[in-house]
């Protein structure tokens, strides 16, 4: 389901979310630039903990904060999310945190998208190293303002891990 770039604000997702709570089938949901902010954020953590079947999520250029991203991150434990993207969501350094815990414990997400957010150089340590840490995920995208030495050296790790992925499935 992708209905990006329409303006359904956190009441309409909130009434989106109802349907697709119990939904077996959907395997993406796209809501980029929709006007969301964490009251949709978190009628989004509901369809991911009730879909069984959701892989990819793009929620770009929500304004769902801190808050939204964890409502977001306490739903990913059991899903089947590999795809997450959340750039440009208002997320800084409370919300990396956040992040990179539930991505140190998740198995699923192979990658994670957070360009334009406010992570900090910090925040941004914190998910790569949880990106390396968890065997699953290859590909983090961060602003490369926060990409001091040690993010590098950790992302060259992901890239290649990714590289030996595609070599394995040619």
């Amino acid at each position: 389901l992708y209905v990006s770039h329409n303006p359904i604000s956190d009441d309409g997702m909130a009434l989106i979310s109802e349907a697709l709570k119990h939904n077996t089938s959907l395997t993406l949901l796209g809501v980029e630039k929709c006007g969301l902010s964490v009251k949709g954020a978190i009628s989004i953590s509901e369809v991911i903990m009730g879909n069984s079947s959701l892989e990819n999520l793009w929620m770009w250029n929500n304004q769902i904060g801190d808050d939204g991203i964890s409502a977001i991150a306490g739903a990913l434990g059991n899903s089947k999310i590999s795809v997450l993207g959340v750039g440009w969501c208002g997320i800084t350094l409370t919300g990396a945190r956040v992040l990179a815990a539930a991505l140190s414990s998740n198995h699923t997400i192979r990658e994670l998208h957070l360009l334009g957010n406010l992570i900090t150089v910090e925040g941004a340590l914190l998910i790569v190293n949880a990106a390396v840490h968890n065997t699953v995920c290859h590909e983090v995208w961060i602003d490369d303002i926060y990409g001091n030495d040690e993010v590098k050296m950790m992302l060259n790790i992901l890239e290649e891990r990714r590289d030996k992925m595609n070599r394995w499935l040619l």
